[in-house]
């Protein structure tokens, strides 16, 4: 039998994986909290960020009904001109950073497994540190107004991204990169395709290139209504995306894309549901709706984290181990 990370790597080489993975359960997450990319997190917050001042100086705030850390209201910008960032905006130092140190803590904390993908986090994309650093509205209005100065600040947040990755995998063992960088709202994406292919596509291009230079799997999490940029992520290399939330047509998307993207939903396809109402039946009913289907073709990787369908799903799981062994569940949707 596989191990989960060699089932995973069949599913990410485009190849029909040996039973479906597990999300959660079959990828190793490297979080050092030395990357400040948000608050720090605290006990009884989110791993992905709390209340506190990240390493560029803005402060965030943690929303316990979420379960994230957005940037706090009533504190001034850090960037209030994007034709000044470069004097403005302060890079954080990777090179104070005691790497050794860290590696040693968590290697011994985190109970990593080579048996397991290991993935490293990188929040704060190019897009989302514009915005956190000067908020959602100036940022927007100097994609419009300013997009050479966008489109070279973006170029240096992934420069920066670069360099912590090169100092992270001197040490740590890094099979993945995630990096967050959402597009879209419920509706549609933020940005124009043609905003997004002059402005973004060439420095994300130069992460997924030195990614897979240095024998790294990149995968892009993006939240929101995004499928417009799936072909524009698709030009650039990009051939993993997560968190492939439900107001997109994943259905469609898989049928269109599978060969060549996997999809990647740790849970975010769930809509609200009354629990109380919430038999076996029911919860096999939405798993098999909202999660299974979409494995048709080895093209994606779901998971559960929904305390209403965890137990459901991880029976379900064991129930379909020899899932790809029907011909026909090896076809895309």
């Amino acid at each position: 039998m596989l191990t989960p990370k060699e089932n995973l790597l069949k599913l990410y080489n485009h190849e029909i994986p040996e039973r479906i993975p597990n999300a959660w359960e079959d990828m190793f997450r490297w979080m050092p909290k030395e990357i400040l990319e948000r608050g720090p997190a605290r006990e009884g917050e989110s791993e992905l960020g709390g209340t506190g001042y990240d390493w560029f100086g803005v402060h965030w705030t943690y929303t316990p009904q979420t379960n994230a850390a957005t940037p706090s209201p009533g504190y001034d910008p850090i960037l209030t001109d994007i034709t000044k960032w470069r004097e403005q905006v302060k890079f954080p130092d990777l090179d104070a950073i005691d790497w050794e140190a860290a590696w040693e803590r968590d290697r011994k904390n985190l109970g990593y497994s080579p048996d397991k993908m290991a993935c490293a986090t990188f929040l704060n994309g190019p897009f989302e540190r514009l915005h956190a650093l000067m908020g959602f509205e100036e940022a927007l209005v100097s994609i419009m107004l300013e997009p050479e100065s966008c489109r070279e600040f973006f170029e240096e947040v992934v420069t920066f991204k670069i360099k912590l990755l090169d100092k992270m995998t001197a040490y740590y063992p890094v099979d993945i990169l995630e990096q967050h960088d959402d597009y879209g709202h419920q509706q549609n994406a933020f940005m124009s395709v043609e905003q997004w292919e002059e402005l973004l596509a060439p420095p994300m291009k130069r992460l997924v290139d030195h990614c897979r230079e240095k024998g790294i799997i990149f995968q892009l999490h993006s939240c929101g209504k995004v499928e417009s940029l799936i072909p524009s992520f698709i030009k650039i290399g990009i051939e993993h995306w997560s968190s492939c939330q439900p107001m997109n047509d994943l259905e469609g998307i898989l049928h269109k894309y599978g060969d060549r993207l996997t999809l990647w939903a740790g849970g975010s396809a769930f809509l609200k549901y009354d629990k109380d109402n919430l038999d076996d039946e029911k919860r096999r009913a939405i798993l098999e709706d909202q999660i299974f289907r979409f494995c048709k073709g080895g093209a994606f990787i779901p998971g559960v984290r929904n305390p209403d369908f965890a137990e459901m799903f991880s029976k379900m799981m064991e129930e379909k181990r020899d899932y790809y062994k029907n011909p026909e569940n090896c076809k895309l949707p």
